[in-house]
């Protein structure tokens, strides 16, 4: 889905679909949020492709302010592959708990790692997955009172400290709890043959 062809971004798509639909469409509250954190991003790169890359104008009335048809194409369905992993990446946090996320994150690791440094990269990337919902909150509150206090740089700085003070506040308030590690044995050969397979079909030239 990341080169954004047609077909791959259609099929991604409906096995996707097909994935959330087995699930129950678990958590889609949090799948929408985000979608709409990353609205002027996939802004941004609809008006570069649509503005930046050479081709037949979409508009031709508005002359050389007109964006191309070739780039509002590419903006689209990279815009759209960029949503779609965005939407993957959320199914797998939501149904993989953290006792199945960590060996598997070793497991991607083993071949550059040694065991202790892929029990600490793993336990640290795990960690902030989940530390991520809980400081979201944190963040919006301190910039919604921002706002109503103008204040440009200055007010930012105050959000900022609040911020930092109430994450510093709740990492002393936490439970701490013990993470068990326990590593994968290596895969079955056959298993190997999946990305050979998926790399010939993305290749095939």
């Amino acid at each position: 889905m990341a080169l954004a062809r047609p077909v791959l971004l259609a099929t991604g798509s409906a096995l996707l679909l097909l994935l959330y639909l087995l699930a129950g469409f678990p958590r889609m509250d949090v799948l929408l949020q985000m979608l709409r954190r990353l609205r002027w991003l996939l802004l941004a790169i609809f008006v570069v492709y649509g503005w930046w890359t050479p081709g037949a104008a979409a508009l031709p009335a508005l002359g050389n302010w007109s964006p191309s048809s070739s780039g509002l194409y590419a903006g689209l369905f990279r815009g759209m592959a960029l949503a779609t992993i965005v939407a993957a990446v959320h199914l797998l946090l939501q149904l993989t708990p953290r006792a199945q996320l960590l060996p598997a994150v070793m497991q991607l690791l083993r071949p550059v790692c040694s065991r202790a440094m892929r029990e600490r990269l793993a336990v640290r990337s795990v960690l902030s997955i989940e530390a991520v919902a809980l400081v979201q909150p944190v963040v919006s509150a301190s910039l919604e009172q921002q706002r109503l206090r103008p204040g440009g740089f200055a007010a930012l700085g105050e959000a900022a400290r609040s911020v930092y003070d109430r994450v510093l506040e709740r990492a002393a308030q936490a439970d701490t709890a013990a993470i068990e590690i326990v590593e994968l044995t290596n895969p079955p050969l056959w298993q190997w043959l999946i990305p050979l397979v998926l790399a010939a079909a993305l290749y095939p030239g």
